[in-house]
């Protein structure tokens, strides 16, 4: 039985923003080589663009979790979805050193149990950093769902409002002014907003989105949203890299980011929502499952095949990038599909059962 046209929107919004991920971290080297070219500044730009994919993906978990009954109950939570999250992203941090260390030609014990010793502070694979807020979302979700149950829309609004100006906004600004105007800007520690701060942000905004009617807003309004602070977004990081730190997460402390992403989550549901074609349906059905292991797998696959293909392909630029984006994006989706076949192993690497 086909799923509803609510779910299939939102697995059509998931797939795209997996295959984004992957390009963000194939591209990467690119925006390192030939600076200057113009081949550089259309994969750069293609890169920073691909950047509303995490933020999505919190939206999606937003959309759905919030809006689930089950997720007011702490049980559920601690017995069913943090084990789904929390189990795969710890044996694939097992697994991620053990990959590198054969790679680099230094597998040993020792470095592998003192990677996973550091597991709680840092990734073991730098693309697991996703997976600390996901599962911290998980772990609250029951509280959030608390209040976003009982708060009214204007509340909600309130609630984005004060995240995207304590969280992006005043950051932003900081990064970009004169040092001397930098402490003017940065809230004392002491006084934070976690509780709507970083990727949570973005959670509630999946869910406020659901309650919104997003079909008033114009399409080409949406679009023109989502290129001018996309491109502006790209121009400053080129300006000011700091606004760029991954240190600092920037998906949250850069406002050009949720600022792009807010639009291209619309439009993508828009289109997700227009698909009638039925082989359509089905792909993106039989990809969607497969997403969050895809996720756990790509980067490793990204250090075996990127240096093999950038060292047998006779040219480089936009056709080297999208040759081993190709090669990577396929070869995960292969491997995990594999898996999703295999009852027990299924659940433990990718946190779904097999049907």
């Amino acid at each position: 039985m086909r799923k509803s046209k609510r779910i299939f929107f939102l697995d059509f919004i998931r797939v795209i923003a997996i295959f984004l991920v992957i390009f963000i971290h194939v591209s990467a080297i690119d925006t390192t080589l030939n600076i200057g070219s113009g081949q550089w500044q259309i994969t750069k730009i293609l890169n920073y663009f691909a950047h509303i994919s995490v933020p999505v993906f919190f939206m999606i978990s937003g959309a759905l979790l919030l809006n689930s009954k089950k997720t007011k109950s702490i049980s559920y939570t601690w017995k069913q979805r943090v084990p789904r999250v929390v189990i795969p992203f710890v044996l694939w941090s097992i697994i991620s050193p053990i990959v590198v260390g054969i790679y680099a030609h230094s597998l040993s014990a020792h470095n592998v149990l003192a990677a996973m010793k550091m597991m709680l502070y840092q990734p073991t694979s730098p693309t697991l950093w996703f997976m600390y807020p996901l599962v911290g979302v998980y772990i609250l979700s029951p509280i959030i769902k608390e209040f976003t149950e009982n708060a009214s829309k204007q509340m909600l609004l309130y609630t984005m409002a004060i995240w995207l100006v304590t969280n992006s906004l005043l950051p932003s600004i900081a990064v970009m002014v004169p040092k001397n105007w930098t402490n003017a800007l940065t809230i004392y520690p002491v006084a934070n907003f976690f509780l709507v701060g970083g990727f949570t942000g973005y959670f509630i905004l999946g869910y406020l989105l659901t309650k919104i009617d997003i079909h008033k807003y114009s399409n080409i309004g949406l679009w023109i949203m989502m290129l001018v602070f996309g491109f502006a977004g790209n121009f400053i990081s080129e300006m000011v890299p700091k606004i760029f730190d991954a240190y600092n997460g920037y998906y949250v402390t850069s406002i050009f980011i949720p600022l792009m992403s807010i639009p291209a989550y619309i439009l993508l549901q828009k289109w997700g929502e227009r698909i009638k074609s039925e082989k359509v349906i089905r792909v993106f059905e039989f990809l969607a499952p497969l997403v969050f292991g895809i996720y756990l797998i790509h980067n490793l696959l990204i250090l075996y095949l990127e240096p093999w293909f950038m060292s047998i392909l006779p040219f480089g630029g936009l056709a080297s990038t999208f040759i081993r984006y190709i090669a990577v994006a396929a070869l995960s989706t292969l491997i995990i599909w594999i898996i999703s076949l295999i009852p027990g192993l299924n659940y433990l690497l990718t946190g779904t059962h097999k049907k």
